[in-house]
């Protein structure tokens, strides 16, 4: 099966290619972070330390050289940081998409991006955004992808974003056989 890329904003959602963009405020109170573990990147509960490694390398190299996304060319930006509460919200629609087989950015229950992070602790934002893909088999292919396509890419470019996690999901009776979140926040 071919891979398949989506991104979703804020006001626009296509099943071929959509971006998602939200820069409203998210909530009232911000939840402090675990500053040890994100400081170690570890993340309490999940695997993939060398995926993580990887992908946060490969969106923090094309950030720092700045990045020509369709039409649009970017400055370099300042790096993200890897978020242990966006990894756990990407994880979860991830989960969500393999164990309901669909490919979209609004969730099984209806859930939207921002409503996943706000339901995760990721409060009082000031920007959300996602990337989500199907059937890439590495990280690398993955973030390839996303910069390819001009909506991810300025997704992955947003100078407005602070914080990032991914997950993917492995799936064995669905219609791809990996499904990737790509979350983004600033706080």
């Amino acid at each position: 099966m071919k891979p398949y890329l989506s991104i979703i904003t804020a006001s626009t959602l296509c099943l071929t290619l959509t971006a998602c963009f939200d820069d409203s405020d998210g909530s009232s109170d911000s939840d402090e972070q675990d500053t040890a573990s994100e400081a170690s990147g570890f993340c309490p509960n999940s695997e993939g330390q060398e995926d993580r490694e990887e992908l946060l390398r490969l969106v923090n190299e094309a950030r720092e050289s700045g990045y020509t996304c369709g039409d649009t060319t970017y400055e370099p930006a300042e790096p993200l940081s890897w978020h242990c509460t966006i990894e756990s919200a990407a994880r979860g629609h991830s989960k969500d998409m393999v164990s309901n087989d669909f490919f979209s950015h609004t969730g099984s229950e209806g859930s939207q991006p921002s409503q996943r992070l706000d339901n995760e602790g990721y409060t009082g934002w000031t920007a959300v955004g996602e990337n989500i893909a199907a059937g890439q088999p590495t990280p690398a292919a993955v973030v390839q992808g996303w910069l390819d396509s001009p909506g991810h890419c300025s997704n992955i470019m947003n100078p407005a974003f602070e914080d990032m996690g991914v997950a993917h999901e492995l799936a064995s009776d669905a219609q791809y056989s990996i499904y990737w979140t790509q979350k983004f926040g600033a706080q």
